[in-house]
Parts: C-alpha cells; structure tokens; sequence
C-alpha cells in the first residue's frame, strides 16, 4: 500500500522590509555626508514617498518639517522654510528658498517652476540661513531636487500612465516614460518625458458654467554621463516644461467654495528650459568639480484688472486687462574642491560667478478700445561673483569644529522705459536707470559632540543676504524710496540627533533663533501695481521636530511639526500701517504625521501611506493697505500601491475628507482690498495609475 504523506503548509510570504533614509549619501551640504552625520537642519523625502511619478514640491511639503507652499496655482508658488516669509507675491525680491536640480540654480526671482517631479532619487532639504556654501537667495535655506542618474551598462525602461477624477471638475489624466540606454564607450543616456492635464475645478458663472482653471504640464529630461577614465566623468542634463493655467483658481463672493462670476479669464503659462553640464575628476587628495548652467525661465500672466478703472484718468470701457511677462536668463559657473570624507581636517573650497539677465513688460489695457493705460519695459542684468570655503576639524575624539566664509561682489543694473500712463498721478512717461554695487561676507560656524553612536548635539551659526534693488514707477506723489536696500538674515541653532539602537526609533530636533533686518518685501501699490519696500525687522524662536518610529519592520510612523513665534517687531517709519505681529503665510504651528505600512492582502503585496497635516492660521500680508487673515485647516492623503511583477499599480486619494477650507486668501492684486478672496482646497480626487517597468 503506498503511503499518503501529509501536505506541508505553504510558508507564509513576509512583506519586505520598509527602506531607511539613514544610509542615503547627501550632496545638499556639498560634501560626503548622511542625515546623522550631518550638524544641521536636513530633511529628506525619498521612495517609495518618492516614487509615484506624480508628485510636485507643493505635494512633499508636508514630508518636511517648517516646510511651506504658497498655494495661488500651478508655476506660480513661492517657498518658505524655517517660519520666516518676506511676501506672498512674487516680485522684484530675490528668492527665500535657493531651489537647485541636483548642482545648478533653477530660480531666481521667479516662483517654482512647478517641475512634475518623474524619475527622481530623493528631495533634499537644508533648512535655515545657508549664505556660506550657496550665497544670496538662500536666506531661509536650500531646496535640492536630485536625479536619477543615467546607468552604464544598464538597460532599463518605464511607462506608465495615469486618469484622474474629482468631484467637482472634469477627468485628468497624465502619462510619463523612462528609458535608460548604454552606449559603447563607458556612457548612458538617460531620458524622461511627461504629459499631464490636471482638470480645473473652479467654475466661472460668466465665462462657462464649467470648470475653468484646467492645467496643461508637459516636458522632459534628458541625461547624459560618460566615465571617460576611472578618475573623470563628463555629465549633462537638459530639462524642459512647459505649464499652462487658463485660470487662476481663487473664489470672491458667495457663490460657493468653487464657484465665482469674473468677467476675463486669468491665465498663467510657465516655459522652463535649462541646460547642465558638469565634469568631475576623483584623485587620491579630493573631489574636483566644475559645474556650468544655463537657464531660461519664461512667465506670463493675466489678470482682470476692473478695479484699477477708479485711477484711469481717460474715459474708460471699465473691462481692464493687466498682463506681465517675465523672461530670466541666467548663467552659472562654479569650480569646487572638497577633500577626502576620512580625514580629521577636511575643507571645501571653490569660486562662483553668474549672471541674470531679466525683461519684464507689465501692460494695462482698456479690453474694448485696446487703449493702454500703463506700459513698461524694464530690463535688469545682476552679476554675482563670490569665493567660499569651509574647512572642519575633529579636534579631539567624539568633537568638531567647523567654519566658513564666503566674500562676494554684486553689481545690479536697471534700465525701465515707461510709457502712455494714464493714471492718477502718475507721469504719462518716464525712464529710470540706476546701478547698485553690494560685497556682502557671510559666514558659518558649528561645534558638534558625538558622545555615542547613537546620539549627535550641535550648536551653529550662520547668515545669508540679498542685495538691494530699484523700484521703477512714474508716480509723482509717493513716499516710497527709488531703491531699496539689501536684507541679511541671521541664525542660531542648537540641534540633537538621537538614533536608537537597531534603527527603530529616530528623533532630529532643532531649536533656533533668527533675527532679520531691513526685511525686502513685494507688496502692491494703492493701484495694484508692484512695488517693493524694506519693510522693517523681524526675528523668529522656533522649534523644529522629525521624529521616525519603527515598531515593525513594515510600519513606520514619522511625525514632523514646526512651532514658531514670528513677530516684525520694528516697522519702517514710512509704512506706519504694517502689521507688527507675525509673517505672510507663516503659521506658528504645523504638524503633519505620515503612516507607511506593508502587508500582504490574498499574496498580493501593497504599500500603503496615510499622510495627515494641520497648519494654523495666519496672515495673507503684512497688512500694507489692508490685514487679512487666514484660518487653520487639515488634510489627509492616502495611498495604497501593488507591485504584479513587471507591473505596479497605484491607488491615490488627495484631500480624503472633502475639506473646501481657504488654503490662500490672495489670487488677484487688483482686487485685494475690494473683495475677500479664497483659494480652497483641490476637491477629492482620485488618481489610478498602472506603470510598467521593462
């Protein structure tokens, strides 16, 4: 008789460990470094968080502690770190926020260019003053969106594609592709295309009674590398978009949360296009790098102008149409040596120089006569040029030591032709000239203990600047100077990191204190039109937490807050009406907790996030013509993903619960003081999205 053996039970499948951003080498603070290692403020945001294919900065500010996006649409955001705002409007203002694609600068004075973030290996973020290693511009911190680079010897492939539906607005779809190709000679090429169109949701009851805000984002990256010797590498990266809004996406009235009656549309486009090239050697005594970088970054707006009819001083249709077109090319190079990572006295070292050359051509007409009513051509060149250094010694076991400096000259030309002003009074035409020449020295210096391998306490200090500029206008009784004057922010900071034995639990903390005189602020004339003022000083106490807890190896539960007290204490004399109590946009509190776990459902293996963020309320602006305030409001996103072998497919919810809060009381500078404005939230959508990796 043949024995029947008994059937042995199937093991159990375990989900995969969720990763670690612990190891993940960092390139942001310009040398070898990881998160623990590093005696700063540093954020990071990495897959899978990272890997959807359908993220943009606004979507990860919620993985960043003291993180904020200004929310009046696509391309037209600005960024804010370590609860510190000069304005909500984007203006003559250099950025708070230096934003780098890997080595090069892609903004100046413009707002986020709003890149579909496609492909990409990790988001990083340095927080507070960052003038030593990265100048002017990044006077709050620096933002660094970093690559996936082209694989030698690697083939690889992508597609995938997207669809999108809301409950208020019309379907959205999007679809993306990757390949990576190796080619003969120790090189590969690395390209990545984007198509999308995000459905609008803000219906205008005199234009259409459907949803007018639609958004059009289309572009590419295209990466080349060549390992030309084991020593030398050749790289380039070209990166194109080009993003168009038909409408803003702001409400005034009652007519609802997504319902308005504006008699012109406001569109908005955004045409990025930039050009990397770097070359890299590797020697037993360092690093060298020299980095070159071309960009040309094209904006134009519209808006209904209506209001502004009570200073024309012609008869007038009453149907007015502002528009303004800025184009900003700016060139780059940077030559940098940094020393090998294991020794006790490293240092970094380098030279810089750009320049930005910029055209801005605001115009007011009448819609029915086509009569213009105010007409500039302004032209502005800044050339920077600016040596830095840092050099850290670990000058006895468990401690170190490090300082740098950076020395650099500016030099900003301006020429504006003003014409056929027809405006109460104003001049009906003007031209303003005028050269402004700064060497501003910015400095950094910190002192670390590392008492365990597990513990790191830190104290440090350090600044940033921005150069000063010209107000261009044909106004014949204002109080507003020609000129304003350069700000320099200032920042100390005591931090600990603490990582608990096997990784399970991790906490970053930093507790700061910035001080900021001669605060440059973009702010809006009685007309509307842009002017920009030294508004007063300001200085901020904050707390900043992220904290990680594993209790598995499948959940991970990671919390961030931001608690803050920005005050302008000292005004200008000459703006007895700014608001001396916090700062544009600038919540004192905001938490956001994100849950990651993976589990197995019928064999099929799921990644799922939860992500839930609360901000406080705070003030639109400083309060220049009128105080406007906003409330607090929360949202939650969920996110649920299964990989089927060559196939991952994707389930993602934003703003789950409906919330139809105001997230920007600011859409139109003309009617700022005549109405009450309110950008709610996205309604809910859904996006399902199937990518198939080759």
């Amino acid at each position: 008789m043949r024995e029947t053996r008994p059937t042995q039970p199937r093991p159990a499948v375990r989900p995969t460990p969720l990763p670690s951003t612990d190891d993940i080498p960092l390139i942001v603070v310009r040398h070898p470094s990881r998160m623990f290692d590093t005696p700063a403020g540093i954020s990071l945001v990495a897959p899978p968080l990272l890997s959807g294919n359908d993220t943009d900065l606004s979507s990860l500010a919620a993985h960043v502690s003291g993180m904020t996006v200004t929310n009046l649409g696509p391309g037209r955001d600005k960024i804010f770190l370590r609860g510190v705002s000069d304005s909500v409007l984007t203006g003559r203002t250099q950025s708070m926020v230096g934003l780098y694609l890997d080595d090069t600068p892609i903004t100046y004075n413009a707002p986020d260019p709003d890149l579909l973030l496609v492909d990409m290996a990790r988001l990083e973020v340095l927080k507070g003053p960052q003038g030593n290693l990265y100048g002017q511009g990044a006077l709050s911190g620096v933002v660094r969106l970093v690559t996936n680079k082209p694989q030698l010897g690697h083939f690889e492939a992508e597609a995938g594609v997207a669809l999108g539906t809301a409950s208020e607005g019309k379907p959205s779809w999007r679809t993306t592709g990757m390949i990576n190709l190796p080619l003969p000679g120790d090189a590969a090429l690395r390209a990545v295309v984007w198509d999308e169109k995000s459905a609008g949701f803000i219906k205008d009851e005199a234009l259409t009674k459907n949803a007018s805000n639609d958004t059009e984002r289309s572009g590419g990256r295209f990466s080349f590398k060549w390992q030309a010797t084991p020593t030398l590498t050749l790289d380039s990266t070209l990166t194109v978009q080009d993003l168009r809004s038909s409408n803003s996406q702001y409400v005034v009235g009652r007519m609802g949360p997504y319902r308005r009656a504006l008699s012109l549309a406001e569109p908005h486009d955004n045409i990025f296009q930039n050009l990397a090239i770097g070359v890299t050697r590797e020697t037993p005594s360092g690093t060298w790098r020299l980095a070159l970088n071309r960009l040309r970054h094209k904006i134009h707006s519209g808006y209904d102008a209506q209001p502004i009819g009570r200073y024309v001083t012609i008869p007038n249709s009453g149907v007015l149409f502002f528009e303004e077109d800025q184009t900003i090319r700016l060139s780059s190079v940077e030559a940098s040596y940094v020393s090998p990572p294991d020794r006790p006295l490293r240092w970094l070292a380098g030279v810089f120089a750009a320049r930005s050359e910029e055209s801005f051509t605001p115009l007011l007409i009448d819609v029915f006569t086509r009569r213009t009513l105010y007409d500039e051509d302004r032209s502005d060149r800044i050339d920077d040029l600016a040596a830095f250094a840092k050099v850290t010694w670990d000058f006895a076991p468990k401690w170190s030591l490090s300082a740098g400096l950076r020395a650099q000259r500016s030099r900003h030309r301006t020429l504006s032709d003003i014409a056929r002003v027809r405006l109460v009074d104003y001049a009906p035409s003007g031209r303003i000239t005028g050269v402004i020449n700064a060497t501003p020295v910015t400095h950094e210096l910190m002192l670390s203990y590392q008492p365990s391998s597990t513990l790191m306490l830190y104290a440090l200090s350090s600044d940033g600047f921005r150069t000063g500029g010209f107000n261009t206008t044909t106004a014949q009784k204002t109080i507003i100077p020609a000129t304003y004057q350069g700000d320099r922010l200032h920042s100390i900071e005591a931090g600990m990191k603490y990582r608990a034995p096997g990784g399970r639990l991790r906490v970053d903390a930093a507790l700061y204190h910035i001080e900021w005189r001669d605060i440059q602020s973009d702010q809006l004339r009685a007309t509307g039109l842009p002017v920009t003022l030294n508004i007063g000083d300001a200085r901020n106490t904050g707390l900043e937490i992220e904290g990680g807890w594993r209790p598995r190896d499948t959940l991970a539960v990671q919390l961030r807050a931001q608690f803050s007290d920005p005050n302008l204490y000292k005004t200008n004399p000459l703006y007895p009406k700014v608001l001396e109590e916090g700062m544009p946009y600038i919540s004192p509190h905001m938490v956001s907790l994100t849950t990651q776990w993976r589990r197995r459902l019928w064999r099929l293996p799921l990644e799922n996030t939860a992500v839930l963020s609360y901000r406080d309320g705070s003030p639109l602006n400083y309060g220049i013509t009128r105080v406007i305030r906003m409330k607090g409001y929360t949202n939650l996103d969920l996110s649920s993903s299964a990989d089927l072998g060559p196939y991952t497919v994707a389930l993602r919810v934003t703003n789950a619960t409906g919330n139809k809060s105001n997230s920007f009381a600011y859409g139109n500078p003309f009617a700022l003081d005549t109405a009450s404005q309110n950008t709610p939230l996205r309604p809910r959508t859904f996006w399902l999205s199937v990518n198939r990796h080759f």
